[in-house]
């Protein structure tokens, strides 16, 4: 149960106080009060006349509740300036309405017996006066099934946009090279340089380190060139080992 908000007299505040206000909303037309339907009709039936009257105006239906006891009870929000005072409907130990509203944030209080109340198990928030008002946010609500939106399904590619053959047998017949392609640059195989101070070496891809190669040469050479190139730290060594051609 949540107690009484002080010493606040039983009618709206408008008059004195200035509700704390969210965002501009639009009035809409209250639910019919059980005084002013015709005829006698059952509780029961007043609320499912109220629900159906709900129903015609545009917005988001919404069940508010109070479940703290009382014999009498009302509401007023921030839907139509705080001007009306709407009685909840009595629901075994509950009082419930049924409001149809635009989408927005808006701020409403009970009056239980002639004294204002908030329910503390649902959101709310103290205005500037300090008096607790309940919170409601009502939005609209997306489906997020986007599977079952055809505007977001891709369309197939035709065939002939596609440009790779499928692979043939001479495809897998083929040898593989004897060396892969990255590996035919070593140190001992770039082109001579004829400046009187050659440039710095670039840096050696780490793919060749740590082998050994040979070098290119033409027939008739009395000496071939062994190089093998190994980093030490951020520094990289390359040692050329010249050998005498055998005969």
């Amino acid at each position: 149960m949540a107690a009484p908000m002080g010493h606040s007299p039983p009618h709206s505040p408008t008059s004195t106080h200035s509700p704390l206000m969210f965002t501009p909303q639009v009035p809409v037309v209250p639910l019919q009060r059980p005084d002013e339907m015709h005829g006698s009709s059952p509780s029961w039936m007043q609320s499912a006349i109220g629900y159906e009257d709900g129903c015609t105006e545009k917005g988001i239906p919404t069940m508010i509740t109070w479940g703290y006891g009382g014999k009498e009870v009302a509401i007023e929000g921030s839907w139509d300036n705080w001007k009306t005072r709407i009685p909840l409907q009595r629901c075994g130990k509950d009082f419930t309405i049924m409001k149809v509203l635009p989408s927005g944030v808006y701020q409403y209080r009970f009056i239980v017996d002639g004294q204002w109340r908030y329910a503390p198990d649902l959101p709310w928030a103290q205005d500037g006066t300090g008096n607790a008002n309940n919170i409601l946010d009502l939005q609209d609500y997306v489906p997020e099934d986007i599977e079952s939106i055809s505007s977001f399904e891709p369309p197939l590619s035709p065939e002939s946009s596609y440009s790779n053959l499928p692979l043939g047998a001479e495809d897998f017949a083929k040898e593989p090279p004897l060396v892969p392609p990255h590996l035919q640059l070593p140190l001992l195989n770039l082109p001579a340089s004829h400046m009187e101070i050659p440039p710095p070496l670039s840096r050696p891809k780490h793919v060749i380190l740590n082998h050994l190669y040979i070098q290119k040469g033409k027939n008739g050479q009395p000496v071939v060139a062994l190089g093998s190139t190994h980093r030490f730290r951020a520094k990289y060594v390359t040692v050329v080992l010249y050998k005498p051609v055998q005969r």
